[in-house]
């Protein structure tokens, strides 16, 4: 009870709070409210209509009405602007009229001859508050002002409040806060009928949170006090019975008490207690406060207006308390918080000892969830009561969204069984749907409580019935549950097979409140239902030769079985694989709602948290034993026919894996293999007669390679067999030191239905044999040059002499590739400043990139490479003979040898990093190089030396494209030399073309004089033969 001129102590928190009757066996939700037979009530343009909203039920008629405050609303009184009204909205019409609860102007006062206002009515927001209380209604003008009894007048927002009895026929005027304690410090700020309530015996709660410096008060007075020779010149009326807190120390300043209140039962004595919000106190946390002073509930999170809202719930004799915070703020880690908005729920487990809070939170930033808390009542009449609550700025565009939530025996689910989305777009402002709402009143009277959901920013309220709930009860019966293949008792119409068959029963009965008699379901029986879509089903209707059935129950009786009857028959074994898994029958059934009149009232709906399938399930006969089921003892092993792989080759690999089992049958039974990423699936070894020949099929498993066999259904006990799996491993770019087979055999039984698992490795290594090879062309140089001049500063290719090339090649024989290879090459360049060779030009073929250690070429002399040069590489390996520039007869002088190389001369360092070389793949390089002028300046010293010119070639292999990498990489060198040797000539070198003409002509002149020498020795000769002859 309250104490006149006592402050109460803090509870815990609020600032809408709201007592209900919680709920008790385990718990269903509210799912069932209408949303398409939703009744719209409209206001007056930019009046906030629907700001409040309220049930009225009068007393003298069983018709339930709307009351709806818009707090800016014009009215006929005189003079006055944007004063506010009520409104009231009968059901199921729509149209809605204003309660004439004040009809007159401001009431004034004679001062100095003057009339002047003592009251000032625009703007007052009447309205913002209305409740309604067993046919009473009360509603205030938070905003009301009056002029103060001072010398020099003021205005303060005191608030007043009407009371409309018997039906809107008699009203009268109730402002608790307007007297002589004026000003801040007193009442002058007390807004009276900001939070409205009643006690259950009809008494009046009124918040005042603007008292005493914004400390906040409560009041409580009798409706009957208000009435009772109430007379409208009385304007400081004080009531006898009225109950009013107190001030308070300094320290509860701006605590706003009275921002919410409630009354709810605590003690369990029957006679209820004041529970009020106080949102900014200890320390802006708010708490909420019951009369006798108790705290709790103290709230988390500093300035979330904990309590904003404030309601009881009842469950049994205590009551709960549930309280909104719409403006909580959520912290996630470090960044910026959140404005969610959270409810809490304190159940009350015995007088004054609540659990911990269940805390339910909003998911929408500003959506102001928990602005408004509506008791529903029980919607779908589970024996638990149900909760909306509103989030008016959230859902698309800001509409507004409002939660429905069921009770059960420990509280409230956690999420939402129904969301109600706002149909109206903000304009000037937002439409503010869920701002304020009001449930626990049957409308319609269907015998389910319906929801008031206020729009006030879009001038509209929308009236939510409940619809009845229909609770199926619904059976599956099979006969025989276990069908034996080899039974054919069923014959199928129009054709000589005999099948086996079996029986599936649907019995289907009903009940709920306010629901008819007769209902029809519309129901669905799918055969092998857990079978994935289009695999084989192995059972079908007898009369239909389908897996599914629609057909239409009706019932004539609630709580009376209707029953029907079909035959299922089972296909040939030929066409299944699968005969352990049980066979699945399922029937699913949805409310006919064709068969309900399309009138006003809501059609029925099935309970949301009643399974609307039913599953049993049959089985398949096997050769199990008794107990129809099979256990085998699955083995496996498996070996690979090589034991490492070498990267570059070919890499066929065989498996060669022996399933077995040595227990009983095993069904469906399947050799899987998870191919490694390297490798490839080429087939089943069919050449050798020891292997068994598979079935085998490629797939993929959730993005895994497989190979998956047929091992037999039933792989019956006893088997044991090998088999032969072939695969190609070629991707090795990302393969480890090896790669790995994982296979298992695996069956659909349910008792040991897999085999070992094994995992095969099989190492994988990395060889290439690098070659280095050479030659210089000429391989020997004669000397001395003819026909050459050395010249200073030669500018053409002929000046620097006669050429000599140095060819080398990098060939990879495999089988490996290698990718990164340092090639090293020094050539002889310099003796004693006496240069030993011009390096004119350096050409490279494939991927090869090279730079010197000092400028080549350097009078940039233009060298012409020929077009008809072969490929380097081509040239190397394809000739087996030294290739000369040219030779001519000499004979040979037994020389002195002299060596150049880079250990006795200063060298050209050519440097050369070598790219990626396949199997079969080379790089070469070639030198071009002038070795005119050292020609020279050796002739000229004529020391009869021979000389040898060795270049140097190495090179070291230090990456291979895999992961996997050789122990030791390739390495090697060669070198290669040029020879200068020197030459006598046995005639001159040059004959002079008169030399030639004229030894010509002497030729010819001695063969004439022969001639005729002869010719005149001939003609004596014959001379004397003839006379010979002729004397014998």
């Amino acid at each position: 009870m309250l104490v006149p001129g006592r402050r109460w102590e803090p509870l815990a928190p609020p600032l809408l709070l709201l007592l209900s009757g919680m709920l008790r066996p385990p718990g269903l939700a509210a799912f069932n409210v209408d949303e398409e037979k939703v009744t719209v009530y409209s206001g007056p343009e930019s009046s906030y209509f629907g700001y409040a909203v309220d049930f009225h039920h009068y007393t003298a008629a069983p018709s339930v009405s709307v009351l709806v405050g818009a707090p800016k609303a014009n009215t006929t009184q005189p003079d006055i602007q944007e004063g506010g009204a009520v409104y009231y909205c009968p059901w199921p019409a729509a149209e809605c009229k204003q309660i004439p609860f004040d009809t007159t102007n401001n009431r004034k006062i004679k001062v100095n001859s003057t009339r002047e206002p003592i009251e000032f009515k625009s703007n007052q927001w009447f309205g913002a508050t209305v409740k309604a209380h067993k046919g009473k209604v009360v509603a205030c003008a938070p905003l009301y002002h009056w002029r103060t009894l001072k010398a020099i007048p003021e205005k303060d927002p005191v608030g007043t409040c009407y009371v409309a009895i018997q039906n809107f026929s008699a009203y009268a005027e109730y402002s608790p806060c307007r007297n002589s304690n004026a000003d801040p410090e007193g009442q002058g700020f007390c807004q009276a009928g900001f939070s409205l309530d009643f006690y259950k015996n009809g008494d009046l709660i009124v918040g005042g949170p603007g008292s005493f410096y914004w400390q906040g008060q409560v009041i409580t007075t009798s409706i009957a006090d208000i009435i009772t020779d109430y007379s409208f010149k009385d304007i400081l009326r004080k009531l006898t019975r009225e109950k009013q807190t107190g001030v308070a120390p300094p320290i509860y300043d701006d605590n706003y008490l009275g921002y919410s209140v409630a009354a709810g039962e605590f003690t369990g004595d029957l006679e209820q207690e004041l529970v009020a919000g106080v949102p900014r106190g200890a320390q802006n946390f708010g708490y909420v406060c019951i009369v006798p002073t108790f705290d709790l509930m103290s709230s988390k999170n500093a300035k979330s207006c904990f309590s904003a809202t404030l309601y009881l719930h009842s469950l049994s004799s205590l009551d709960d308390i549930l309280v909104g915070a719409p403006l909580f703020m959520e912290r996630e880690f470090e960044s910026q918080p959140k404005e969610i908005g959270q409810v809490y729920l304190y159940l009350q487990e015995s007088a004054f000892y609540f659990r911990d809070a269940q805390i339910l939170s909003g998911t929408e930033v500003f959506g102001r969830f928990g602005s408004a808390i509506a008791h529903l009542g029980d919607l779908n009449q589970d024996g638990y009561n149900d909760i909306a609550i509103g989030a008016p700025f959230a859902g698309e565009d800001g509409r507004g969204k409002v939660l429905i939530y069921n009770g059960h025996r420990n509280g409230l689910n956690a999420n939402p069984s129904q969301v109600l989305n706002g149909a109206w777009a903000s304009q000037s402002m937002p439409a503010g749907f869920g701002f304020t709402l009001r449930g626990d009143s049957d409308i319609d009277k269907n015998d389910y409580p319906d929801l008031i959901v206020g729009a006030f920013g879009a001038g509209k309220v929308a009236v939510y019935r409940a619809r009845p709930v229909v609770t199926v009860d619904a059976q599956l019966m099979l006969h025989p549950m276990i069908v034996n293949p080899d039974n054919k008792t069923c014959h199928i119409p129009g054709s000589m097979i005999m099948v086996a068959c079996f029986t599936v029963r649907v019995c289907v009965a009903f009940e709920g409140q306010s629901i008819s008699d007769k209902i029809a379901l519309q129901a669905e029986l799918q055969l092998d239902s857990l079978k994935q879509k289009g695999a084989v089903k192995r059972t079908l209707f007898f009369d239909y030769h389908q897996s599914h059935h629609f057909f239409l129950i009706v019932t004539e009786r609630q709580k009376q079985f209707h029953c029907r009857a079909f035959v299922v028959y089972l296909r040939d074994e030929t066409e299944f694989r699968d005969k352990l898994s049980p066979i699945s029958v399922s029937l699913n059934y949805s409310l006919d709602e064709s068969t309900f009149e399309d009138d006003l009232a809501v059609k029925p709906i099935l309970n949301y948290y009643q399974e609307s399938t039913v599953r049993e399930q049959a089985y398949i006969l096997v050769d199990c034993g008794e107990d129809n089921m099979c256990i085998p003892d699955l083995k496996l092993s498996a070996t690979p026919d090589k034991d490492q792989l070498i990267i570059g080759e070919e890499n066929c690999v065989m498996l060669v894996i022996n399933p077995r089992n040595d227990g009983e049958g095993a069904y469906e039974a399947e050799l899987h293999i998870k191919i490694p990423p390297e490798a490839d699936y080429t087939g089943v070894e069919r050449n050798h007669k020891a292997l068994r020949v598979l079935s085998c099929d490629y797939k993929m498993e959730n993005e895994t390679r497989m190979v998956v066999c047929d091992l037999g259904n039933p792989m019956v006990a006893g088997t044991n067999f090998s088999t032969g799996i072939r695969f190609s491993v070629q991707h090795f770019e990302n393969a480890d030191f090896s790669i790995k087979f994982e296979l298992q055999v695996k069956s659909s039984n349910k008792v040991n239905p897999t085999s070992n698992l094994v995992n095969l490795q099989i190492n994988i290594s990395a060889v290439a044999q690098v070659q280095i090879i050479g030659v210089s062309r000429p391989p020997q140089i004669v000397l001395p040059l003819h026909n050459w001049e050395p010249k200073d500063e030669p500018t053409k290719e002929e000046d620097v002499g006669p050429l000599v090339e140095h060819i080398y090649e990098l060939y990879n024989t495999g089988p490996s590739a290698i990718n990164e290879t340092l090639l090293h090459v020094g050539w002889p360049a310099s003796s004693r400043e006496e240069s030993l060779l011009y390096i004119l030009h350096i050409q490279t073929h494939g991927p090869l990139q090279c730079q010197t250690s000092s400028a080549i070429n350097i009078f940039q002399i233009e060298f012409a490479i020929p077009q008809d040069t072969p490929e380097l590489t081509a040239f190397l390996r394809n000739s087996t003979i030294p290739h000369y520039v040219g030779r001519r007869d000499v004979t040979m002088v037994e020389p002195q040898r002299k060596s150049y190389n880079c250990t006795n001369v200063k060298c050209l360092i050519i440097s050369c990093t070598v790219g990626q070389l396949e199997r079969g793949k080379s790089a070469a390089l070639k030198s071009d190089l002038g070795y005119g002028k050292w020609a020279e300046t050796i002739s000229s010293k004529r020391n009869n030396y021979q000389y040898t010119l060795s270049s140097n070639v190495s090179f070291e292999v230090k990456k291979m494209p895999y992961k996997v990498q050789p122990a030791k990489h390739p390495e090697g060198s060669i070198t290669i030399r040029t020879s200068i040797i020197w030459a006598t000539p046995n005639v001159s070198f040059v004959i002079p073309l008169w030399v030639i003409i004229l030894a010509i002509l002497l030729g010819l002149l001695v063969l004439a004089i022969l001639t005729l020498a002869l010719w005149k020795l001939l003609i004596p000769l014959s001379l004397y033969f003839t006379d010979l002859k002729f004397l014998q």
